[in-house]
């Protein structure tokens, strides 16, 4: 299959883009992504340096934009910009890998593709500054199938990632050559049994989950309480930001939200006894001074008979920290954690990131830990609480970027790769959804819709063992890394001596 008409590749490249971001999180169809990229590679054969450039730019700004479409909401008219970026970024190392591919005639150039596009999504991931908002990866397509992220407990997402590159391309090849180049066929069709064994390995440990959640429940309920949209609650207060949401700055805005989620909860235990009650990140009291707040809070965990989780705001060693707490059946405060991962905004106002300590809590239920929001989007943080013993994760949420209905979803999908990562239970609760329960193995019991004003109650379990990730860490990562480096060498290699012989000829 070879397409020659420009005007056709064009099409078919822009074909690609939309196939890959309607993949993604908030669109939610996750099969595409297994062959979102075979149009765009079967119009580049062919075709020019530049073409192809053109071609690979077309799919993956339009992926880029269809994905980070929440960027101007948060950036305001250089979201457009930091969108198309992205898409630049994305598309160079896509060519890299292409071209890769090209120079290497031996049987492992398929792997050129797959590897360096996994190994540079995972970079963005770990340097300064791209972290922290770049959070949208092509494994995240697939945070709905649970049978497909068992491999993150093992690899981190650079796996995922590498095998739905690795399935486009052997797609891609399988129609370009069909059986005109038999070995190249039979090592395509034996490089897709790696997908296929992934999904039949993950299906076989979900049987082995639903026992679990079936005999051994943990039941969460969260609140999704929609108070930066609640013109009753924000006219209380002076509407002023951190960054974050608006801030609980009067004694009256403070009562209002304890007051709303105190009735949320309240209804919810009317539905189903709980175990735990987790609210989103609103910051409603500050625990240096809201001791009436604060008593109030435990009297409401005894009342209801349930742990609550709660975002406040702690001032400590003169430093202001987010922090999330908990407290017991019995009116007794647990423990509380600061929030690691602060943005900007909440650091110009004045917040600390919290030290990096990973404390755990023992309850009847294991060893229980807290995170606030952001944290999530780093998978280092989740990580060590599951290596200090944590078995259960509770998180405050604030995914109210102005109502935006798309965020959210992109914000959910990281905490489900937390918990397959480190086969830890999670629950969250939110400001304006997603409020979550998820199990171990990535299965969503229980989520919340977006911007209304609701609660959630789902089971699961804990997990005793912990996970080659939550061991290893980016190990495999530094490998694919390594195997991308020697890819580079040899296709460098087979360049220059392409180059030379060429130069010999004329």
């Amino acid at each position: 299959m070879k397409i020659t008409n420009i005007y056709v590749a064009f099409v078919l490249a822009g074909v690609s883009g939309v196939l890959l971001f309607l993949s993604m999180p908030s669109y939610d169809i996750p099969y595409l992504a297994w062959f979102g990229f075979v149009p765009l590679l079967l119009v580049l054969k062919g075709k020019s340096p530049k073409q192809q450039f053109f071609l690979i730019y077309t799919t993956t700004i339009i992926w880029s934009i269809g994905t980070h479409i929440w960027y101007p909401a948060i950036f305001s008219h250089w979201g457009y910009l930091i969108m198309v970026a992205g898409g630049l970024f994305y598309g160079g190392f896509f060519k890299m890998g292409y071209d890769m591919q090209s120079r290497i005639p031996s049987w492992y150039s398929i792997l050129a593709i797959p590897i360096t596009f996994s190994v540079f999504e995972w970079v963005k991931t770990v340097i300064p500054f791209t972290k922290t908002w770049w959070i949208e990866l092509l494994a995240k397509s697939q945070w709905t199938v649970p049978e497909n992220l068992q491999i993150l407990s093992v690899t981190g997402f650079i796996g995922l990632s590498f095998l739905i590159l690795l399935t486009n391309v052997c797609l891609a090849e399988i129609l370009q050559v069909g059986f005109r180049d038999k070995r190249k066929l039979v090592t395509c069709l034996l490089l897709l049994i790696l997908p296929l064994a992934n999904f039949l390995y993950g299906s076989l440990i979900m049987k082995k989950h639903d026992n679990s959640l079936r005999n051994e429940p943990i039941t969460i309920g969260a609140t999704v309480d929609l108070i930066n949209q609640d013109e009753e609650v924000l006219k209380l207060g002076s509407k002023e930001s951190a960054g974050d949401g608006y801030l609980a700055d009067t004694d009256d805005m403070k009562q209002k939200i304890f007051q709303i989620n105190a009735d949320l909860s309240a209804n919810l235990v009317k539905e189903k006894p709980v175990d735990f009650i987790v609210w989103g990140e609103n910051e409603f009291m500050n625990l240096n001074t809201d001791k009436d707040l604060f008593n109030g809070l435990k009297s409401l965990s005894k009342e209801l008979n349930a742990h609550i989780v709660a975002d406040t705001v702690w001032s400590d060693k003169d430093k202001m920290y987010d922090t999330a707490i908990l407290t017991n059946r019995d009116g007794e405060e647990v423990g509380r954690t600061p929030k690691i991962f602060t943005l900007w905004g909440e650091e110009e106002y004045g917040f600390s990131p919290g030290p990096r300590d990973y404390p755990t809590y023992e309850t009847a239920f294991g060893p229980v830990a807290l995170a606030v929001c952001w944290d999530r989007h780093d998978q280092s943080i989740l990580r060590n609480y599951a290596k200090n013993g944590a078995k259960l994760l509770l998180i405050p949420a604030d995914d109210d970027f102005y109502g935006d209905e798309r965020f959210p979803y992109f914000a959910a999908s990281d905490a489900v790769f937390r918990a397959v990562e480190n086969h830890l239970a999670i629950g969250s609760g939110s400001t304006s959804g997603v409020a979550q329960v998820i199990t171990p193995y990535g299965k969503m019991t229980a989520v919340s819709s977006v911007n209304e004003r609701q609660t959630i109650v789902g089971d699961t379990f804990v997990v005793e063992d912990q996970t080659l990730y939550t061991k290893l860490g980016d190990v495999f990562a530094y490998l694919f890394a390594g195997i991308f480096l020697i890819l580079l060498v040899i296709s460098e290699r087979n360049k220059r001596k392409a180059n030379k012989t060429g130069k010999t000829a004329n």
